[in-house]
């Protein structure tokens, strides 16, 4: 559904939280690309509440050329709202009864990440990542389809919370052309639309088309997008300072929300906070923090201090491997 921004007047998937662009992870470059388009529950005017996502399709390739190695595709059968409209049905061809008997979001989801997981996609030296039209996929749909299937976006490997939006891709190496969707980029490349427009695994087929041609004109694929903080839950951690020690609930997975905590709790500007190992936590360590992570607040003042226990802290360890 990402694959065309046109639909949100109709209160397909309309969101006023916007994507964050991501700030780290950006450096490296893919050539393993996880097209991913999903469809979901919609209505010609408001979204259905909540929205839930019906199909969940993937296109595996390779670049450069776009050699597609693998597709995954199922169904997903809404909870909340079973009975599909007449304006979805219209606009994915998805009815009523191709979702009745299609497992739950939970099931699907575990069944892509054991695919990602067989193409060793996940992980290791050389893992993949996913590319949508557009971010609301991922910044959006998907941490709401998680909140309403009881799963915690934090939990979900970090091929889902970091991407690349081909829209921004298409930006960079098309200059003049705007990329309003899928088949915008399509004309613009000489590509015809193939097969049904709004049919999640056709839209990936169809963005994986776009994505190889643009590799072709010399586009780079690194990471643009990431789950925004606001999407993460809280979650409670131990702040040190010194011998003093608060437990507390971070509300927002950002820096300066941490920062803003820990000054509060021990009434001083708190300008850094490490890892009880040394490193200094910004957004993207916050988004990986497990329940009860206990870190160590720094004042100014204290900050040469704080930076030469961190030092002898890793070379601690550069030494003693099997002790750290």
């Amino acid at each position: 559904m990402g694959a065309d921004s046109s639909i949100e007047k109709a209160g397909r998937f309309a969101d006023p939280l916007p994507c964050v662009r991501a700030k780290s992870h950006t450096k490296k470059v893919y050539e393993r690309l996880v097209i991913l388009d999903f469809e979901a529950t919609c209505n010609q005017g408001k979204a259905p509440d909540p929205q839930e996502i019906i199909e969940f399709p993937s296109v595996l390739i390779e670049l450069p050329g776009g050699h597609v190695v693998d597709e995954f595709s199922t169904f997903v059968r809404p909870v909340h709202h079973p009975q599909l409209t007449e304006f979805c049905t219209e606009l994915t061809s998805i009815r009523s009864e191709d979702v009745a008997d299609a497992p739950t979001f939970t099931d699907a989801l575990d069944a892509h990440v054991a695919w990602l997981e067989g193409h060793r996609l996940i992980g290791g030296d050389d893992p993949g990542v996913i590319v949508t039209c557009g971010d609301w996929d991922l910044a959006v749909m998907l941490p709401a389809q998680c909140q309403t299937a009881g799963r915690s976006v934090a939990d979900l490997p970090v091929i889902y919370r970091r991407w690349i939006n081909v829209k921004k891709i298409f930006g960079k190496y098309r200059r003049g052309a705007k990329a309003f969707g899928m088949k915008s980029m399509l004309r613009n490349l000489g590509l015809k639309l193939e097969g049904r427009h709004h049919r999640g695994i056709d839209d990936c087929r169809n963005i994986a088309r776009i994505a190889a041609a643009l590799h072709a004109l010399g586009a780079e694929y690194r990471i643009t997008s990431e789950v925004p903080p606001s999407r993460y839950p809280e979650i409670e951690v131990v702040l040190r300072r010194g011998d003093v020690r608060h437990t507390a609930v971070l509300k927002k997975r950002a820096t300066g929300t941490l920062l803003g905590l820990a000054c509060g709790l021990f009434r001083t500007q708190i300008v850094e906070v490490y890892t009880v190992d040394g490193q200094v936590v910004g957004d993207a360590e916050l988004t990986e923090l497990r329940p009860g992570t206990e870190l160590v607040a720094v004042a100014r003042g204290e900050r040469r201090n704080a930076r030469e226990q961190a030092r002898r802290s890793r070379a601690g360890e550069a030494e003693n491997p099997e002790e750290s």
